[in-house]
């Protein structure tokens, strides 16, 4: 136990030390922050990838930025002369040559959807296209919800990171550029939680490398794991204890979890199969409200029946004065990603007052929702 207490304090010791040159060396002045949400994956980053990958792009580099990213990032070394579009087909991304056709979907904090990737890939085979690759580009790279052959998964935490970094080598001595580039890096590091942690992670890992100690922390891998449990729990509970006074909310998992609690531990323990589970409330016939979980926590109004549904019932949403993330859902606007545990708005659930601060946040927004459709049935 002394050897244990020993280490964490150690490693706290690092950690304050990282703290305190964060907070002198970071570069609060960002651009990208300042004219857009940080994770708008259509007008900021699919905007700023495009318009680098874009051999006619505002940068007048040629091609440089494109060969660096099929070369380095997705091993394609046979160059030939590419044409770049954004929205084609309204795909994210669609780079074309004579003979090959490359699609990028785009993802930062939503899915893929309704065969999404599938229907992509018809339509370059229905203009000719037989050598099709297809790009799915996700914060951690992870892989979408419907089987593709050969995709190709890439992150902006390593591939999308690693890309920019050689694209600012090659800008050097152009300073806007260089510097535009910079802080595009700059916020890739923030939005995957990697900001300046590098020389905490090598110093760390050289700690541990030392005698007993990865042995040591290795023994309370479980111990995490259930902290990680208890605190989505705690999550779940503060919110519904406080709905279930107003609405009569239901459990679901579409893979047949019998509670919230089997459907958590599953969550951090399984993995295939671990989403898409949380509760439901009937609102109206055939409409209901979902608060539900993939990645983050997300909630709005869905129909059962797609072909059942009335008009009364749509312009009674459509009178609802919220901004929707996509039709009828959005995410709470302080995001809480319990997949990417390790981030400040999870960790902000630790603390019990920040906790009650934000879920009570989130159930007046529901309130609001719900509340606000009734109104406008009844107009």
């Amino acid at each position: 136990m002394n050897s244990f207490y020993f280490l964490i304090k150690q490693i706290e010791l690092i950690n304050y030390k990282y703290k305190k040159i964060n907070e002198i060396n970071v570069d609060k002045f960002n651009i990208f922050s300042i004219l857009r949400d940080e994770r708008d994956e259509v007008n900021l980053h699919s905007k700023f990838i495009y318009e680098l990958l874009n051999p006619k792009g505002s940068h007048n580099q040629g091609d440089i930025f494109l060969k660096l990213f099929l070369e380095k990032i997705v091993s394609i070394n046979n160059m030939e002369t590419f044409k770049v579009y954004r929205e084609k087909y309204n795909i994210d991304i669609l780079i074309l040559s004579k003979n090959r056709a490359i699609i990028i979907e785009n993802k930062i904090d939503t899915k893929d959807h309704s065969n999404q990737l599938s229907r992509y890939i018809d339509i370059i085979k229905g203009i000719g296209y037989k050598n099709i690759s297809t790009i799915y580009l996700t914060l951690n790279g992870e892989e979408p919800n419907e089987s593709i052959n050969d995709i190709i998964c890439l992150s902006y935490y390593k591939d999308i990171k690693k890309w920019i970094v050689k694209s600012i080598e090659k800008v050097a001595q152009k300073p806007t550029l260089r510097e535009t580039l910079i802080q595009y890096l700059n916020l890739i590091n923030k939005i995957t939680y990697q900001i300046d942690n590098r020389g905490f992670i090598m110093e760390v890992k050289e700690l541990l490398l030392e005698k007993d100690n990865l042995k040591t922390i290795l023994n309370i891998e479980d111990a995490i794991i259930e902290a990680k449990i208890e605190t989505q729990l705690i999550f779940w509970n503060t919110l519904l204890e406080k709905l279930q006074n107003k609405y009569q909310f239901n459990f679901y998992s579409i893979y047949g979890d019998s509670s919230i609690y089997s459907s958590v531990r599953k969550y951090y323990t399984k993995k295939k199969n671990r989403k898409d589970y949380g509760f439901e409330y009937k609102v109206d016939i055939n409409l209901y409200f979902f608060i539900e979980i993939k990645d983050n926590i997300y909630y709005g109004f869905y129909f059962k029946e797609e072909d059942n549904i009335e008009k009364k019932q749509l312009d009674a949403l459509d009178t609802i004065n919220i901004n929707w993330q996509d039709k009828y859902w959005k995410y709470p606007n302080k995001k809480l990603d319990f997949e990417d545990f390790n981030n400040e708005n999870i960790l902000d659930l630790l603390d019990k007052a920040q906790r009650k601060i934000d879920v009570d946040k989130i159930l007046d927004e529901i309130i609001f929702l719900i509340e606000n459709y009734k109104k406008g049935l009844k107009k």
